[in-house]
């Protein structure tokens, strides 16, 4: 984990806060998106503020390298509070590089 966060500083990227998943936020993701990320997108969105229960829907995109080598993923996550999605952004071993709002969506203020 600590050369994911030195490997985000260099690039200019905050990794985002991470926080213990609330009671049954895997389960429900999993439900909407079966993927071995779905705990760190968890920690992502409780880190965050973003409830679960506002969650409606969870998309992943995925990055290949030439040979074709999964090398990161895009998590969209809709949510019924706010048009748009928050993106949490994440390496080929679904530590989290970032975090942050698209077409519209706001992430809670910083505490």
């Amino acid at each position: 984990m600590a050369s994911a966060v030195l490997v985000a500083a260099c690039a200019g990227l905050s990794p985002p806060p991470q926080a213990a998943p609330e009671a049954g936020a895997v389960s429900a993701l999993d439900r909407l998106s079966p993927n071995r990320c779905n705990v760190a997108v968890a920690s992502s969105l409780a880190g965050v503020r973003i409830p679960v229960s506002d969650v409606r829907y969870l998309a992943y995109g995925l990055y290949r390298n030439i040979p074709g080598d999964i090398v990161g993923y895009d998590a969209w996550v809709g949510l019924n509070s706010q048009p748009g999605a928050v993106v949490v952004q994440l390496d080929e071993f679904c530590t989290p590089r970032q975090i942050y709002a698209r077409e519209g969506a706001r992430l809670p203020d910083a505490r």
